[in-house]
C-alpha cells in the first residue's frame, strides 16, 4: 500500500515525527496508510552541502546493510527506497532499551540477533547508543539505525577484514557495556574485562566521531 505514495503523500499520512530534521539530521516519521505504517527517514529538506553530499551516503549505508540483513528477525526490513535522499523501513512497536527494563531472556536474544549480523557480515559499530536497540513487549530484541555499519570485504581483502572483525570486537563491547549497564546481575567477568580492554580501533573510531561532529557543527555553524 506504502509503494505508490509520493514523498508528499507519504509525509501527508504522518502521525507522528521522532525527528523534525535539521541541518544534518533527516525527518524521522511515522507512516499510517490504511493498515500500512512504516518508518520514514528522510533528507529531502535538509539544506545546503550535507542534504546534497553527505545525506545520499548515509542513506545508501543504510539501505545496503539492511539488504544485507534482510529476513533477520529483529532487524527491520527495508521497504523501499525512494531515491537518494529517503527511505521507508519497517516500523517496529517496540521501546528503547533503557526505558523497557528487559528480563534476561530478551538479553540472550539481543546476544544471537547480533552474531546473526556478524555471520551476515554486518557490524553495527553503533550498539554503544543504548537507543538503538529496542525491545517488545514479548521480549524479543531489535536492532535499528545502520549509517554506522562496516561490512565484512571479499575473502582476498585480509586488511579490510581485519579491520572489520575488530567492528565485530566493539559490538561485542557495546553488549557487555549495556549487561554491565543495566542488568548488572548478568554481567560476566568476562564483560567487565571486555570494558577494561578497549581496543585501538575503538578509541580511534571514537576519536574520529568525535572529531568528524565538531567539524560538521563548525561547518554547518559558519
Amino acid at each position: 500500500m506504502l509503494a505508490s505514495l509520493t514523498r508528499a503523500q507519504l509525509h501527508a499520512h504522518a502521525t507522528r515525527y521522532y525527528k523534525s530534521g535539521g541541518r544534518t539530521e533527516p525527518e524521522v516519521a511515522l507512516v499510517v496508510y490504511g493498515d500500512a505504517c512504516a518508518v520514514f527517514k528522510d533528507y529531502a529538506r535538509t539544506p545546503g552541502w550535507f542534504g546534497r553530499i553527505v545525506a545520499p551516503v548515509l542513506i545508501w549505508r543504510e539501505a545496503s546493510a539492511l539488504k544485507r540483513l534482510d529476513g533477520i528477525v529483529g532487524v527491520p526490513q527495508l521497504y523501499r527506497q525512494l531515491d537518494a535522499r529517503g527511505v521507508l523501513i519497517e516500523y517496529l512497536p517496540a521501546t528503547p532499551w533503557p526505558q523497557a527494563k528487559p528480563g534476561e531472556a530478551a538479553y540472550h536474544r539481543l546476544d544471537e540477533l547480533v552474531a546473526q549480523m556478524h555471520a551476515r557480515g554486518v557490524a553495527h559499530c553503533d550498539l554503544r547508543a543504548p537507543s538503538n536497540m529496542l525491545v517488545d513487549d514479548e521480549g524479543q530484541p531489535y536492532i535499528v539505525d545502520f549509517v554506522a555499519r562496516v561490512c565484512r570485504g571479499q575473502r582476498w581483502n585480509v586488511p579490510w577484514n581485519w579491520l572489520f572483525r575488530q567492528f565485530v570486537g566493539a559490538d561485542e563491547s557495546a553488549l557487555a557495556k549495556l549487561r554491565v549497564r543495566f542488568a548488572p546481575r548478568l554481567a560476566s567477568a568476562h564483560d567487565r574485562a571486555l570494558l577494561d580492554e578497549r581496543g585501538i580501533i575503538e578509541r580511534v573510531a571514537r576519536a574520529i566521531g568525535e572529531r568528524t561532529r565538531a567539524l560538521v557543527r563548525y561547518f554547518v555553524g559558519s
